[in-house]
């Protein structure tokens, strides 16, 4: 059993309680205080309110973020300063995960997952667990073809340098975008998130460093057969492809029963898997490995 303290309440508080109840019922989890500075009370929820600074020195497990979300990654950082150690730091965000089960997360945590995308769903997946990017394949696309070379010689291609290639124009956002190209390999990486090359080189160099080649998930999403045998190839012990159609290969999984693929394509309807859009797949237990993270089934 972790033993959880927590700082602020408000709205993350509020939306998660009830699974928070839940995990302690479970006997996952033991919430030891709530630091708040704004409630004159000494309980709430059953749970001992202290101030923030006494529960800074708390002996817990893992400490967790209430408040408003889009403050979680600027309070991390002032906490990381005062000497809270980042990987004990979780958003109470990760209740609301579908299926959450606090254990399953803290192994997906202390993995330090790299997850290598050819689009958006890396971003996406780092998003849902509220956790730092540990890879540079962020707010960018790369093609199936340039892509698959590139995991084919990654150890290689991650060596590279990233050079300036030309801008291209985003319809959507209706701007340009920078591409940029791994060395002279010719490899094209499609910055469409980003509105300047150096801010997007700067970003994949950051995050490059990042890169725990210990702990590498690889991803990615083809309608091509000769690109998806290539791909069930790669030694890479733990790899996904979401794919349009009927396959028996280990490595894939078909999102053929979707309508989303055909409404926008095998990297749109991924995309929408992994931003929570539509259930298919327990994101803890596809990082874990196990074998048992697909929430659909045929038969009883």
């Amino acid at each position: 059993m972790y033993k959880i303290a927590i700082i602020y309440t408000g709205e993350s508080y509020e939306q998660n309680l009830n699974m928070i109840k839940m995990q302690e019922m479970q006997g996952e989890i033991t919430v030891i205080g709530i630091g708040c500075q704004d409630i004159r009370a000494k309980y709430i929820d059953g749970y001992p309110i202290y101030s923030i600074e006494e529960v800074l020195v708390m002996s817990y497990d893992y400490l967790l973020i209430g408040g408003r979300k889009e403050n979680f990654a600027q309070i991390k950082q002032l906490l990381v300063k005062v000497g809270v150690d980042k990987n004990k730091i979780f958003s109470l965000e990760i209740f609301s995960l579908p299926l959450f089960d606090f254990e399953r997360y803290v192994q997906v945590a202390e993995k330090n997952i790299s997850i290598i995308s050819n689009h958006c769903w890396g971003g996406y997946t780092y998003h849902s667990l509220k956790a730092e990017f540990l890879s540079p394949f962020i707010n960018m696309f790369i093609t199936q073809e340039d892509y698959i070379d590139l995991l084919e010689h990654f150890d290689e291609y991650m060596q590279e340098d990233v050079i300036y290639l030309k801008d291209a124009y985003e319809t959507n956002l209706k701007r340009n975008y920078p591409i940029g190209i791994l060395g002279e390999s010719g490899i094209k990486l499609w910055f469409n998130h980003y509105e300047t090359f150096e801010d997007a080189k700067q970003k994949w160099q950051q995050r490059k460093k990042r890169i725990n080649k210990d702990a590498l998930f690889i991803e990615m999403q083809t309608d091509n057969e000769k690109i998806l045998e290539r791909f069930e190839t790669l030694p890479f012990k733990h790899k996904i492809a979401f794919v349009p159609f009927e396959t028996t290969l280990e490595s894939a999984v078909s999102l053929k029963c979707f309508q989303e693929v055909e409404r926008k394509g095998i990297a749109g309807a991924a995309n929408n898997l992994a931003a929570g859009l539509v259930g298919y797949y327990n994101v803890l237990k596809l990082l874990n490995g196990e074998e048992d993270f697909c929430r659909l089934r045929e038969t009883d």
